[in-house]
């Protein structure tokens, strides 16, 4: 029996003594997580309050902590306590000092990377992100997907920039995305636009979290392919679903649920729409309203 299964065992789960007893026993471990991310940094653990991170989240895990789950502490609380450091680590003044860190881009690529880091977590562990097709290069393939997830995260970010360009190329985005079925759209909706985990996603559609992660890869490859060829026959081919994920989209399906990026696109049409018929009939009102003057002043006179 393991120290975290005798703390169970001795006291109640969610009791103050349960929650000290566990955050005793894990502190070590937690340290070397926050010694680890501090590494991959290139910072100290703490002196850029990295070891403030790794306790805040066991502390948080060991309030929340629920051994009838069937699930070890550590495997529970281990995501949580790296994204806290790794939190940490994004808001220290080291970090921010860095080379070129004054220019705007600089401080947006590194927003960016942070975000990186939550949607593929092998990252932290040096790993990138898994290539499940057959054939071709998997390096390759991952950095494309590193990539593609990059770009929409940058895309979703500047979709209120009045930039000309930008706009245009964040319709054509949303154009594509609006071709995808309800539950890829869903997914990237979740991920990208509301900053939701594909974990937690999961437990909403109640299903296997690998089943959300494995069809996220297969939609950033097809996305990939699509943008860098949108004629081929890569390109043109329609993404199919999974299996883990066939149960929610005939939900959606029934529900008769479009898609989020269907919707947007469908809304921005009604908006052109409204907008070319306003500067239509405006000049026209506009012209009613002269001539009813010039029609009154010829009754008074």
């Amino acid at each position: 029996m393991t120290t975290s299964e005798e703390t169970t065992a001795e006291h109640t789960p969610g009791s103050e003594e349960f929650v000290a007893k566990l955050v005793e026993e894990n502190m070590g471990w937690a340290t070397s997580i926050a010694k680890s991310v501090a590494r991959a940094w290139n910072m100290d653990w703490q002196l850029d309050g990295l070891d403030g991170g790794a306790y805040e989240g066991l502390l948080f895990c060991a309030r929340r902590f629920d051994p009838a789950r069937g699930v070890p502490f550590r495997g529970y609380a281990r995501r949580r306590i790296h994204e806290a450091c790794t939190e940490e680590a994004r808001k220290s003044k080291s970090w921010q000092r860095g080379t070129g860190a004054n220019t705007q881009v600089e401080q947006d690529a590194r927003e960016l990377s942070a975000k990186l880091f939550n949607v593929f977590p092998e990252l932290r562990s040096g790993y990138l992100p898994s290539n499940d097709s057959s054939g071709g290069d998997p390096v390759r393939s991952s950095v494309r997907q590193l990539l593609t997830s990059a770009s929409l995260m940058a895309a979703f970010e500047e979709s209120g920039s009045e930039n000309p360009e930008i706009a245009f190329e964040y319709k054509q985005l949303i154009g594509v995305l609006a071709e995808l079925e309800p539950v890829h759209q869903e997914i990237l909706y979740a991920v990208y636009y509301k900053g939701q985990s594909m974990r937690k996603l999961a437990e909403e559609w109640k299903i296997d979290d690998l089943s959300v992660i494995r069809e996220h890869k297969e939609i950033l490859r097809f996305l990939s392919a699509r943008i860098e060829a949108p004629n081929s026959r890569a390109g043109l081919r329609k993404l199919k679903i999974r299996r883990g994920l066939r149960t929610v989209a005939q939900q959606l399906r029934k529900a008769q649920h479009e898609g989020s990026f269907s919707k947007f696109l469908s809304a921005a049409i009604i908006l052109l729409i409204l907008t070319a018929l306003f500067s239509v009939t405006a000049p026209l009102n506009q012209h009613m309203a002269a001539n009813s003057t010039e029609t009154s002043r010829g009754i008074l006179w």
